[in-house]
């Protein structure tokens, strides 16, 4: 094997020969088939973010692989777009021995924190913790699909049908919008997740300027190939629900979702997505839609299949030797070796603390953030501390 060259680029040093290349290679493999892995999603998030870098990987001149990133202080990387990138990592040839775990030493980055990881590679993966994400193909026909999830989970669907009655019942008009184009359905659903952010006492990750340049930007990719679509569910012409989703040629990816409190008791958000499973299957276009990991009940009733996706820190050392990869290695062995309620504490700091060093890349934004969190996890180990005495 010719030994592997390394660049890794600003985007703006970026000619359209590899743009095509990239285009190429992505296409080339139906698993990189996801909206987060086209070469237009890294575009446009390096129009808005200054840290965006590309790594090229040359066999000769063979273009065998491509990773865009956001390289970070400390050489560390972050997936391009995070925290909003749900599937993330190389995209490489299939005539390639190339692992991740390599491509990162090669572009001289330290490692990469991730939440969405395809898997491709033993070596790299070997710290990471696997899920499933949750998968729903409607290639086979609309009936067939709701005839086989109905036999899964009968309680479910019969819900389903009683909640559709009585939404009949208690409103004149029940509209479903596929392509719902109204600015004023879009600003209602990031109000609502903005809202749920701060109710929760999550970081707000869509409150940065970077992230509302993105969204603006994305509505604007009318590409059939690569576009967001927003679904919603309006009631007597009142907004109840929500989804932006993110879809390439193949696959819907669920993204960002809201309901309105004063429709809860009609599932709006389950009917959102049956609706537009519905839609999918009887139109041309994506048929398998994407609602990620996690056990939300919605999720477990309209899947079919999962995708194995990992989360946690893809090294290209076994440690690198700077105090603050030391601290974060060693945070993580507390978050494995404590008892449990304090362990599930310092998960939840470190994925507070993640989402700002993701997210923020202004220092005030991330002084305020980082300062939130600390808060909040003093807070939540006076509580632990506080029941381990009891």
């Amino acid at each position: 094997m010719e030994k592997i060259r390394f660049r890794l680029l600003r985007f703006e040093s970026v000619t359209e020969d590899i743009w095509s290349q990239f285009h190429a290679l992505r296409d080339a493999r139906r698993r990189y088939d996801d909206p987060f892995f086209d070469p237009d999603y890294a575009r446009l998030v390096a129009g808005v973010r200054p840290d965006a870098r590309l790594g090229l990987a040359f066999e000769g001149d063979e273009l065998v692989g491509i990773w865009p990133i956001h390289r970070r202080p400390g050489a560390w990387a972050r997936p391009i777009g995070g925290p909003f990138s749900d599937w993330h990592g190389p995209v490489l040839s299939a005539d390639t021995d190339l692992t991740a775990h390599a491509f990162l030493r090669g572009i001289g980055v330290l490692g990469m924190s991730s939440f969405g990881w395809l898997p491709q590679d033993a070596e790299s993966e070997g710290r990471l913790t696997v899920a499933g994400a949750n998968m729903s193909d409607v290639s086979g026909g609309w009936d067939g699909f709701m005839g086989n999830q109905g036999e899964r989970w009968p309680k479910h669907f019969k819900k389903m049908r009683r909640l559709a009655r009585n939404m009949e019942r208690d409103f004149s008009e029940v509209e479903f919008r596929y392509d719902d184009q109204c600015d004023d359905t879009f600003s209602r659903l990031i109000f609502l997740k903005r809202e749920q952010f701060r109710r929760t006492g999550r970081h707000d990750v869509l409150g940065t300027g970077w992230a509302q340049q993105l969204l603006d930007a994305l509505r604007h990719q009318k590409d059939e190939r690569f576009r967001l679509r927003l679904v919603s569910l309006h009631l007597d012409g009142q907004h109840a629900a929500s989804e932006l989703v993110l879809q390439s040629r193949n696959v819907v990816h669920g993204w960002i979702t809201a309901y309105e409190a004063d429709y809860a008791q009609y599932s709006p958000g389950n009917f959102v997505v049956q609706h537009m499973l519905e839609e999918m299957a009887n139109r041309d276009g994506p048929k398998i839609y994407d609602a990620g990991p996690g056990l939300d009940h919605y999720k477990r009733h309209y899947s079919n299949f999962q995708l194995p996706v990992g989360s946690g820190v893809v090294r290209s050392k076994a440690l690198a030797i700077r105090p603050d990869r030391v601290l974060g290695y060693a945070w993580r062995t507390g978050e494995q070796t404590l008892d449990g309620r304090l362990s599930d504490v310092m998960k939840s700091a470190r994925r507070r603390l993640d989402q700002v060093c993701i997210s923020e890349i202004k220092p005030t934004g991330r002084l305020i953030g980082i300062g939130n969190s600390l808060r909040r996890t003093a807070a939540a180990l006076d509580l632990a501390d506080g029941t381990a005495s009891r």
